[in-house]
């Protein structure tokens, strides 16, 4: 089996790219939320980013012709309408059955709906132990940057895991033949149901 250790340590350009991506999701859903054009500040405090990471989403909305600036407010354009309008619907549609959190780790997936089905019954990470196998179903975070991460290291909703080692610092899962180190304070914000079927066994 090919064991590959992962950490958090600094973001290669790839993952640079995801969080980027993300936080423009993020600006498209925000302006339809609010009603209005969201500011840098109001971006700022959604999603936890500094106002030098907002600029460079909006820098390439602007290149994509998805929004303009106008001051410090981001407005949509008439494409950017109808982008945001695809992003909000499917963010509330999920909001209104699993809560803001749930909805807005998914927003940025692929298609897991079976997975939210499933959603009311995740506990969270931590209390996992040694052994265990389970499906990820939501990332209760806002950070796109760390939301970015977990999905370079193949951590999104529909994952299968195994608890290979629960320590005071760090979970050490099994994600198809990988080992994947994941900070314990962060694990409080991801959640997971345990598995109906072992697969992890016959991918190792």
């Amino acid at each position: 089996m090919a064991v590959k250790f992962i950490s958090f340590l600094g973001i290669p350009k790839l993952m640079e790219r995801r969080w980027k991506n993300i936080l423009m999701e993020d600006i498209l859903r925000l302006a339809k939320e609010k009603g209005a054009s969201p500011t840098f500040k109001d971006v700022m405090e959604d999603s936890g980013v500094t106002r030098e990471e907002v600029g460079e989403a909006v820098k390439e909305l602007e290149r994509k012709k998805l929004v303009k600036r106008e001051g410090n407010n981001i407005v949509l354009t008439k494409e950017g309408e109808k982008t945001a309008e695809v992003i909000y619907n499917y963010h509330k549609t999920v909001e209104k059955l699993f809560g803001h959190k749930t909805a807005h780790s998914f927003e940025h997936m692929a298609d897991k709906v079976k997975y939210l089905q499933m959603a009311k019954n995740s506990v969270s990470l931590a209390n996992f132990v040694d052994g265990e196998e389970g499906v990820l179903i939501s990332m209760q975070l806002k950070n796109p940057k760390i939301i970015a991460r977990l999905i370079g290291i193949g951590l999104v909703p529909g994952t299968r895991f195994k608890i290979v080692k629960v320590r005071d610092d760090v979970l050490v899962l099994n994600i198809s033949g990988r080992l994947v180190i994941v900070d314990k304070k962060l694990t409080k914000n991801l959640f997971g149901v345990k598995s109906l079927e072992s697969s992890l066994d016959r991918s190792t």
